[in-house]
């Protein structure tokens, strides 16, 4: 049963994080601000989707010029465990160059420490284009010892500067005394484009589809829109064309020109040409009208074969001054999953706390505990986290200089809980029409909705409930010819704080079914605290 919820709940598809509340900041101050320069007039729009980047910079008389702009970004995007790093000197200036036939590469510093490696870039290349970022198909560091480092690396275009301006991240550390060697090659200069959709969000009435027919994007299909607690959900599909350069795609949202800020997610494309999305605006309800909608995209406008080399020493090992690592052995347990917290590394930059995970016997119905807050208390400094792979990741506020004798504790909010109903929870759907029949039951004694009808050959079904304590239903099951048959798609995975769900059943044929409820959650003040030291 648990690996059968793991492959069908959609906790495990979730692609990447809609960033805008971070960039409709940045949004605003760049809009704000008056750029010059000699080779462009036009003004960037800096709107980077999901977890592109973080620009990280020092305050050296090198970058005197724009050092400030950089940092504000820095602080917008929550690295402030760089800054901190950069502050107290833990960075090391490398100010070297590269050059080929398509432009100069400048490394100006490196932050390193046992949580991870940092490079700040920039590269000086000419375009026949507004661009707005870059991403690369090469990003290697080899170190001397023969080992070869994958890093992540992104770009934005500084007007004031008129270069692209970047970072490189890895989670390993470089050695100390290391001899590197960058590989940086295969640029693609980007632009993001905006479409304005004109009378769109009006509440609860919305088109099924809007053609678009522009560079390589076809059309959008609304499946599904929803105001309900403080917020409005907005579900929908961007399907794009053969050929296309479009490697993402999202609707972006303003009221009287101020951006809205969207936590909303891009799940993984359901098919190759096509970006599903659910996008979450806390406004209120008569501001839905209101809203202006964009579609945003990035169209890749020139492409630069050429690599960079460049060579470096890393001898900077003051990190490991203000670097602790302490062995902890502590669980906690997340319904039928249990986290095995195994060590805890604290540095400048970032403290990870590494777990192991293994599934485990529910005790109950009970399948899953997700905490929406996570917190990490060490001494009187306070930090905020979330999940990572295999560890919980916090930014450092300011410099921990020594944790003698302070306590050291991580606690859990805000629980989402999610349970398996019991055999006997169930509805039946009768003389199934396009005619929206509506039935009226319980779950666990929650009061519950069903809104049922046929819309072709699919039946939709509505769930939805009054109780703002219960959390939605995430998935039902249809028993047909001794199968199971759920959605083809869902509105709400037990993403967002909201009770409804919108299910697309795809060809039932029969008239009257029974309808199981599968998974549920629940919004439960529960709480977990864990002493380390």
């Amino acid at each position: 049963m648990d690996d059968f919820i793991k492959e069908k709940v959609k906790y495990d598809q979730v692609d990447y994080p809609n960033e805008n509340e971070m960039w409709s900041k940045i949004i605003r101050k760049q809009q704000n601000r008056n750029y010059k320069t000699e080779r462009h007039s036009y003004k960037p729009r800096i709107i980077v989707s999901a977890i592109l980047f973080t620009i990280v910079l020092s305050s050296t008389p090198v970058f005197a010029k724009y050092s400030t702009e950089i940092l504000d970004w820095m602080r917008n995007m929550n690295r402030t465990g760089v800054i901190t790093s950069l502050e107290n000197g833990f960075g090391q200036e490398i100010n070297k160059t590269a050059e080929n036939e398509a432009g100069v590469l400048t490394i100006h510093n490196v932050i390193s420490d046992q949580n991870g490696t940092t490079i700040n870039f920039s590269l000086d290349i000419d375009h026949d284009y507004p661009i707005d970022y870059a991403d690369f198909e090469q990003a290697l560091l080899k170190l001397g010892d023969g080992k070869e480092i994958q890093m992540e690396a992104s770009a934005v275009y500084n007007q004031e500067t008129d270069k692209l301006v970047g970072v490189l991240h890895t989670d390993e550390e470089i050695p100390h005394n290391s001899n590197v060697t960058l590989q940086l090659g295969g640029v693609k200069e980007i632009q993001l484009k905006s479409i304005e959709l004109k009378d769109l969000a009006q509440s609860n009435v919305y088109p099924e589809k809007i053609n678009i027919h522009q560079d390589g994007i076809s059309q959008i299909d609304f499946i599904s829109n929803d105001y309900q607690n403080g917020q409005y959900i907005l579900d929908y599909l961007i399907e794009l064309e053969e050929p296309n350069n479009v490697e993402h795609a999202y609707l972006s949202y303003t009221i009287e020109n101020e951006p809205i800020v969207n936590s909303g997610v891009t799940d993984k494309r359901p098919q190759p040409n096509v970006i599903k999305q659910s996008d979450l605006l806390e406004i209120q309800k008569d501001a839905v009208a209101k809203l202006s909608v964009f579609l945003n995209y990035n169209d890749t406008v020139s492409y630069k074969s050429e690599t960079w080399n460049l060579d470096f020493q890393y001898n900077h090992d003051l990190a490991k001054q203000s670097t602790f690592v302490i062995d902890v052995d502590k669980k906690v347990e997340l319904g039928s999953r249990e986290l095995q917290f195994k060590e805890l590394v604290i540095t400048p930059s970032k403290v990870k706390l590494y777990f192991d995970e293994k599934n485990i016997d529910a005790k109950s119905s009970l399948v899953y505990i997700k905490y929406d807050q996570i917190k990490l208390r060490i001494g009187e400094q306070e930090l905020l986290g979330n999940y990572w792979g295999d560890y919980l990741s916090f930014e450092t506020q300011e410099l921990i200089k020594d944790i003698t004798n302070k306590e050291i504790a991580l606690t859990l909010n805000d629980a989402s809980v999610e349970y398996e109903a019991e055999k006997q929870d169930k509805v039946e759907l009768t003389n199934i029409s396009d005619v929206p029949q509506t039935i009226k039951t319980e779950l666990n004694g929650y009061p519950i909705d069903i809104t049922y009808y046929a819309n072709g050959s699919d039946l939709i079904v509505e769930s939805e409930s009054k109780n703002e304590q219960f959390g939605g239903i995430v998935q039902n099951v249809i028993y047909q010819d001794g199968k199971r048959i759920f959605a083809e798609d869902r509105s709400n995975d037990g993403l967002f704080s909201i009770n409804k769900q919108v299910e697309t059943f795809n060809n039932i044929k029969d008239k009257d079914i029974t309808l199981n409820f599968f998974l549920y959650t629940v919004n439960e003040d529960r709480s977990e605290t864990i002493i380390f030291q």
